[in-house]
């Protein structure tokens, strides 16, 4: 058996999904955020946030989209808009 060179060429068994996760972490004049992003096999995106230092648990998302960058700037946005 051939080993997979990158991890979206790993054989999934059938019915189960992998994701790949990242954390990013965003910083405004509001507070600090945790962001992450989670891509799919099929190099689609979506991203959610959540405040670190808050009483009140909200959580930012974003649609699918095949781009990194544009979850974790539709997540950012939605944090600048609150």
């Amino acid at each position: 058996m051939q080993m997979p060179k990158e991890w979206h060429e790993s054989e999934v068994p059938e019915g189960g999904t992998l994701l790949r996760k990242e954390t990013y972490e965003y910083q405004n004049a509001k507070g600090d955020y945790s962001i992450e992003v989670y891509e799919n096999l099929k190099g689609e995106f979506y991203a959610i946030g959540i405040p670190k230092d808050d009483e009140r648990l909200i959580i930012y998302g974003s649609n699918i989209t095949t781009s990194r960058a544009m979850a974790l700037s539709t997540v950012m946005d939605k944090i600048e808009r609150e």
